[in-house]
């Protein structure tokens, strides 16, 4: 009998979804000024009701930055391939766009590895991960978050858990 091996939908997590069924802060918001994937870090944005815009800004000129939310994977977008990869789907700008605003989420680390529980960075423009405390300051445009925090370790390109807070 030949034995079957199945990779379809076995990795522990995809980018911007939730980790488990644990209590959280969750909302909608709507997609101002382009495009932005999932797991990714936004900001408000006041040209709309409820409006939302990629990324986030520096606080001060202490290279931190206070994420709003972080976008929360939605499973009623079309995937690009099939199987899907996990990560060929977007929200468009003036969509309505999930957002976790306090628990725990699965993002990817862009190019510095992370330790849990230390602070992760947020590139500003573009609100991706890039990682742990290594790239705050170091590279202009990147900011480490005061409410994003890493709860495991891991490497460029990991998918890892992370918990997002509400700061004021």
């Amino acid at each position: 009998m030949p034995i079957q091996d199945f990779k379809i939908y076995t990795a522990k997590g995809y980018e911007g979804e939730l980790v488990d069924s644990g209590p959280r802060v969750i909302q909608t918001g709507i997609l101002v000024g382009g495009d932005v994937g999932f797991g990714k870090a936004v900001q408000r944005d006041g040209s709309v009701e409820r409006g939302v815009a990629v990324g986030s800004t520096e606080i001060g000129t202490t290279d931190t930055t206070n994420v709003f939310a972080l976008t929360q994977r939605e499973y009623n977008h079309e995937a690009g391939s099939r199987p899907s990869t996990g990560n060929d789907t977007v929200y468009r700008e003036t969509e309505s766009v999930s957002l976790i605003r306090q628990g725990y989420l699965y993002v990817k680390l862009r190019d510095h590895p992370a330790t849990m529980g230390e602070s992760l960075v947020i590139e500003e423009a573009t609100g991706i991960v890039v990682g742990g405390a290594a790239g705050a300051g170091t590279v202009a445009g990147e900011s480490a978050a005061v409410n994003i925090t890493a709860d495991e370790d891991g490497i460029a390109g990991d998918v890892i858990k992370a918990r997002i807070d509400i700061v004021a």
